[in-house]
């Protein structure tokens, strides 16, 4: 189903935590209630755009396409081109992009975060940084190849190359218009690590969900694509 994921649309979003109607039974007479996702991160002031990033489009769009990535997977990278590129096709009254990180390395989570600060706190610039992060991530990785130590980017300074290298977020802040205050940094990059991982909860879900067995992956109006070009993303969106 389409838009079972969207919480500007659905008021109850699928979570494979559910209990079933004895454990709630169970947790009602010791005086709690089921956990939910919306719950647990109602209190966040941009929690929809945590666990629902729109990158691209309007959140009310009737069209949905729903890209996963992990930034430690290069195909990521190829794939993420190939959804800059439609998105160049797609009416934004029509199609909607939302995107989420599971990403074998940490460091991933800090990205899909900023990615997420940039949808709601500078709107338009989601899809540039992505473009800009993926190619940075890979690109660090084979200058480290080159110099014979490749790190697994766990913290932030694991994707530099020099010690005078900012981490790739950081180096985007400047990039930003408008650009982060130097005294805000601090606060952003602390968002950033916890609503990546608000998101990678949802990738996850939305994994189990759709039966996804790998990373990236796109979904289109509730199908999976077997294979990911532009193309066949505009073509999924217009049947």
């Amino acid at each position: 189903m389409a838009h079972a994921f969207d919480p500007f649309i659905q008021k109850h979003l699928p979570d494979s935590r559910e209990h079933t109607a004895d454990e709630v039974r169970m947790l009602q007479q010791m005086g709690g209630g089921a956990q939910s996702l919306q719950g647990e991160a109602a209190h966040r002031p941009h929690w929809r755009n945590e666990v629902y990033p729109v990158v691209f489009g309007q959140p009310g769009a009737p069209q949905e396409v729903l890209v996963l990535l992990d930034f430690g997977v290069s195909q990521s990278r190829y794939v993420w081109e190939e959804v800059v590129q439609a998105s160049r096709e797609l009416s934004p009254r029509q199609c909607k992009i939302a995107v989420f990180g599971h990403s074998r390395e940490n460091y991933g989570t800090d990205l899909m975060g900023l990615a997420i600060w940039i949808s709601h706190a500078r709107p338009g610039q989601a899809m540039p940084f992505l473009s800009y992060a993926l190619e940075r991530w890979h690109a660090i990785k084979q200058g480290q190849r080159r110099q014979g130590g490749e790190k697994r980017f766990v913290s932030p300074y694991d994707a530099t190359l020099k010690a005078t290298d900012f981490p790739i977020h950081y180096s985007y802040f400047s990039r930003l218009r408008p650009p982060v205050p130097a005294r805000q940094e601090l606060t952003v990059s602390k968002y950033c690590y916890e609503a990546g991982n608000v998101n990678t909860y949802q990738a996850v879900q939305i994994s189990r969900y759709y039966g996804v067995k790998r990373l990236p992956a796109v979904i289109v109006n509730g199908r999976i694509l077997s294979s990911i070009t532009a193309q066949s993303i505009i073509k999924a969106v217009g049947t």
